[in-house]
């Protein structure tokens, strides 16, 4: 009996088909601990591996480490060619958000910042400390365009964040108000006020008068973050809900509305780690 041919094409397909199924798969707890002995700076590291990467992606993610995205079938030498290789990007994020105070690991207590940025309006202080014998608390004074210095317990991580966050708290209302008339207008959703405090669990809210309550800690978000809280809270003048009206309103004013929802349901991480020490923050 005559056997039927087998095409050389469609048989070597099936063989590295055959041959990719049979590679282990990557011990990505393993690699990250091996990946975290290379890192200029002690952080964290998780591998992910991702069926749709085309190439290794690293990623800094505050409060969380390095995070490497590699494609499947990718080993654990190119991952570190490839960490290898941006030592110096990473030696870099990492100091810039150690000294905003940004903790890329665990947050760790007693943290002093060297910079205070309110991101979402591209606004930057440099901080310095001073301690003061016999005081209770701590003073933030402005020292000139861009520089503040806190004076008093500086060795009191409370202390220290209370007076940071005060700061930034007015700072931050300064800013935000004007910024949510600008979007009112763009918009054409009108207000009737305007008040910006420390919330524990919200980043604004909006009555059914049309009175907005905003999150001071927005300021410290990205600005598309920040924008789309500020059009969230002037849809609800219309619509007091979350209603399809709802979405469909705020898409037409923020197209990609519900992408951009699902980044702020996980964008504490923006936030500074010394605020939560600060008392009365409205952050936990």
């Amino acid at each position: 009996m005559t056997q039927p041919k087998t095409s050389p094409t469609r048989a070597s397909g099936r063989d590295k088909i055959a041959a990719a199924r049979q590679k282990p798969a990557l011990d990505a707890a393993a690699v990250a601990a091996g990946l975290a002995q290379r890192l200029p700076r002690p952080m964290p590291v998780a591998v992910r591996v991702s069926g749709r990467a085309k190439n290794v992606v690293l990623r800094m993610l505050p409060g969380r480490g390095l995070e490497v995205v590699a494609p499947a079938g990718v080993g654990a030498h190119t991952l570190a060619q490839a960490v290898d290789a941006r030592r110096e990007w990473i030696a870099a994020v990492f100091d810039r958000l150690a000294a905003e105070g940004v903790t890329v690991g665990p947050a760790a207590p007693g943290i002093r910042p060297t910079r205070l940025v309110l991101t979402a309006f591209g606004r930057e202080w440099g901080v310095s400390y001073a301690a003061r014998e016999g005081v209770g608390g701590c003073t933030l004074l402005v020292r000139g365009p861009g520089q503040v210095a806190v004076t008093g317990a500086v060795d009191d991580p409370a202390a220290v964040a209370a007076a940071l966050a005060a700061f930034c708290r007015d700072r931050a209302g300064e800013l935000l108000h004007p910024a949510l008339a600008a979007v009112s207008r763009e918009s054409g959703l009108a207000y009737t006020g305007l008040t910006v405090r420390a919330q524990r669990t919200r980043w604004g809210s909006c009555t059914a008068k049309g009175r907005i309550s905003l999150n001071f800690t927005l300021a410290f978000l990205p600005w598309e973050l920040c924008r789309l809280v500020l059009c969230h809270e002037l849809c609800h003048t219309v619509e007091l809900n979350h209603s399809s009206r709802f979405w469909n309103l705020l898409e037409r004013h923020v197209p990609g509305c519900r992408e951009l929802d699902a980044r702020l349901s996980a964008a504490r991480h923006h936030l500074p780690g010394w605020l939560g020490a600060a008392s009365g923050s409205g952050v936990s």
